[in-house]
């Protein structure tokens, strides 16, 4: 355990923007599935795609900028 704690203290360090972008999507994903789940009768179909939508936008940038925190949109950049 102790050395995945160093990997990922390592990675969170060199690129903190691509940490932080991987944990807001893994909270927003949690937060998704208790409102689908504990929630589904209070939160309209369309505020639940706009949720949905928000998460898939940060997933794509959190992508997007794992591999050295710059987006690189194409092969000129």
């Amino acid at each position: 355990m102790p050395i995945f704690m160093n990997q990922l203290i390592y990675r969170a360090r060199r690129c903190p923007v691509a940490c932080a972008l991987k944990i807001l999507f893994l909270v927003l994903l949690v937060g998704a599935l208790n409102i689908a789940v504990f929630f589904k009768e209070t939160i309209s179909a369309y505020g639940y795609a706009g949720l949905i939508t928000v998460i898939g936008y940060v997933a794509v940038l959190a992508i997007a900028t794992n591999g050295n925190c710059m987006l690189k949109i194409s092969e000129d950049d």
